[in-house]
């Protein structure tokens, strides 16, 4: 019994040791990963997996934005080669780089559902039609997503919600969802003043007349008076007379 003893205590301290240990190494291994790339997770291993040497030996080195422009450069070139599965790993990673630059996103999202998009639609190989169409759709749902992501990533800036707007009405034929878009770039300091028509806009083409009246009115009565030239007013009384003009005649046509 007295020999069983210190095996016993052997073994305990061996195992609280391992309890110990095993935290420890996981927030060490986090720290390194963060200092080193300024992401941690799965994202960190994506980078240290899908980078080239050169390139994260700049990443370790603290130059993730030259790290980022050689990953544009390489998706550049495999856009040119229509390898668009390479286009895409490298536009990833390189917003994953540099998370906070707008640019990024807004090029990777326009490669993604706009020429790889493209390119399954009207160059594919395959004959089948639908076919076509589903992979021209996956490309837009991949160019989407990465948009949905820098907003998060971006918040403060209205570009990348102008982005994802046109996504929704151009590639999507959303338009309510393309003027939600346009709504939150409206609430960004850094709106271009042009951006303010393509909520009414998208309502109407949505097919909702009456909302874009409402909102054209409410828009130009927001321009005060005298208004600010550079907010076009005379191009929203425009809208305005045509929008009265076409609900009249629908209800004319309602009542015949």
């Amino acid at each position: 019994m007295s020999v069983a003893l210190p095996r016993w205590l052997a073994v305990l301290v061996i195992l609280s040791w391992g309890f110990l240990k095993v935290p420890w190494e996981i927030r060490m291994t986090k720290a390194q990963r963060l200092a080193t790339v300024g992401v941690t997770g799965p994202s960190a291993v994506a980078l240290r997996e899908k980078l080239g040497q050169g390139l994260v030996l700049a990443a370790l080195g603290g130059f993730r934005g030259l790290a980022a422009n050689a990953l544009l450069l390489e998706a550049h070139g495999a856009w040119e080669e229509k390898q668009w599965v390479r286009v895409r790993s490298a536009l990833e990673m390189a917003t994953l780089l540099q998370p906070r630059v707008a640019l990024f996103w807004d090029l990777a999202s326009w490669h993604l559902a706009w020429n790889a998009a493209v390119a399954a639609e009207q160059y594919s190989e395959n004959t089948s039609e639908t076919r076509k169409r589903m992979e021209a759709r996956k490309w837009v749902e991949a160019g989407r997503i990465l948009l949905e992501r820098g907003t998060k990533a971006v918040p403060e800036k209205s570009l990348l919600f102008q982005r994802l707007g046109d996504l929704y009405w151009q590639r999507l034929a959303d338009y309510q969802a393309a003027a939600a878009c346009y709504r939150e770039a409206l609430t960004k300091s850094d709106v271009p003043p042009y951006l303010e028509r393509f909520v009414g806009y998208a309502l109407d083409k949505a097919g909702d007349q009456e909302g874009a009246l409402e909102y054209f009115r409410q828009l130009r009565l927001s321009m005060g008076n005298p208004p600010d030239p550079a907010r076009k007013p005379e191009v929203v009384d425009r809208e305005i007379s045509r929008l009265e003009n076409e609900l009249r005649k629908g209800r004319e046509g309602a009542r015949r």
